[in-house]
């Protein structure tokens, strides 16, 4: 998944998240975990899978090793290789890569290996001080092997612990993430600087198994420039889960849970949106599915255009408009006009974040507007 180690690998940056061959809004995975979670209890049917992982871990550390139970511990970890694809960032990484290298490094003859290397390990460790100290080693002892199989063994063990935290994982991040989403409202504002004391509160500040560096990233798809990048290599599920979560809460993205569908989704704004942008009502509409937002507006609860900044720039930019023309400094039809493409600009940067961060306000400026409908209003 990634190395060859097979834990996730992920590169940051810029707000965005590079994984699987894919670009993420940084923070997408810690939305897709709370909805997806419960469906077909992915955590759940993971947990089942791990005697024999157990097993292994207790035994390697003690300094032995059953060699049915280390080829059954791989068979497990193949058995949950049918069931990650379902969550998040798992369904699109190479499983079929990892599937052969966990089939690869639990086999009979690595199990005999690391018999063999234990075994001669508890010789070797029996030695006198007097022996050690003039470095006659018995003939158990073999450089290149004990090398190798150490390695090996390491290998073994991180790759075990990562498969055997998973659902623990799964289960942890979850009930946090749940808990931030169900405290987003008790922020005076949606933005870094309010919303980080509540999560520091809730996740605490334990250490993260992960490594990093810095690697040189295409600036965009088919780039010849290149940027500086984090790439990550996270040893856990947990570890992956909450760097992306205060990575896209370094960049203003938070998860916020629909007042109508219940779904959660990706907050990349200081809005205090209440409805989804892609999720449908439970109920129909005269017969037809219609979006979470239009349902709030049927039902009276459409929001506030002071909890929307976007909508607050649209509606002063309008008042705007009809006070020009009411003065006669514009005409009705090119207020008309200025009016409509402001509409357009709202209903664009509404879908579009991107959009909304980086030009919305500045299209709405009056010198903008008005040189835009000018040359409208000439085609």
């Amino acid at each position: 998944m990634g190395d060859e180690l097979g834990f996730l690998t992920a590169v940051y940056r810029d707000g965005r998240v590079h994984i699987g061959g894919k670009s993420y809004p940084a923070g997408t995975f810690a939305v897709h975990l709370l909805n997806q979670y419960y469906k077909d209890d992915t955590a759940a049917r993971i947990a089942v899978f791990r005697q024999s992982n157990w097993n292994v871990q207790e035994q390697l550390c003690a300094g032995y090793l059953n060699e049915t139970d280390f080829i059954k511990a791989g068979r497990e970890i193949l058995t949950i290789l049918q069931t990650l694809p379902k969550l998040k960032p798992f369904s699109s990484l190479n499983i079929a890569a990892e599937r052969q290298r966990i089939a690869e490094l639990f086999t009979e003859s690595n199990a005999a290996a690391l018999s063999d290397y234990l075994r001669r390990r508890a010789v070797v460790t029996k030695m006198d001080e007097g022996s050690v100290g003039l470095g006659v080693f018995p003939p158990e002892y073999d450089k290149a092997l004990f090398k190798n199989a150490e390695t090996m063994c390491a290998t073994v063990l991180r790759t075990l612990r990562f498969y055997d935290t998973i659902p623990e994982d799964m289960r942890k991040a979850f009930e946090q993430f749940k808990k931030f989403a169900s405290c987003v409202d008790e922020a005076d504002r949606f933005d870094e600087r309010h919303l980080l004391p509540i999560a520091t509160e809730i996740f605490g500040s334990n250490p993260l198994p992960l490594h990093t560096e810095y690697i040189a990233l295409p600036k965009r798809r088919n780039s010849r420039i290149l940027v500086t990048a984090r790439r990550m290599v996270f040893e856990s599920y947990y570890s992956f889960a909450l760097t992306d979560f205060f990575e896209g809460l370094h960049h203003g993205h938070y998860p916020r849970q629909c007042e109508v569908c219940k779904q959660y989704f990706l907050m990349q704004s200081a809005r205090r949106q209440k409805y989804c942008t892609y999720g449908m009502a439970p109920e129909l509409y005269h017969g037809e599915k219609i979006s979470c937002r239009r349902y709030a507006i049927i039902q009276g609860k459409a929001e506030r255009a002071k909890d929307n900044p976007l909508k607050d720039a649209y509606d002063r930019r309008c008042s705007a408009i009809r006070s020009e023309k009411s003065r006669g400094t514009i005409s009705a039809e090119f207020a008309q006009v200025a009016q409509e493409l402001a509409k357009r600009r709202l209903e664009r940067a509404e879908e579009d974040d991107t959009y909304a961060k980086a030009n919305y306000f500045t299209d709405l400026e009056r010198t903008k507007l008005y040189a835009d409908t000018d040359k409208r209003m000439k085609r």
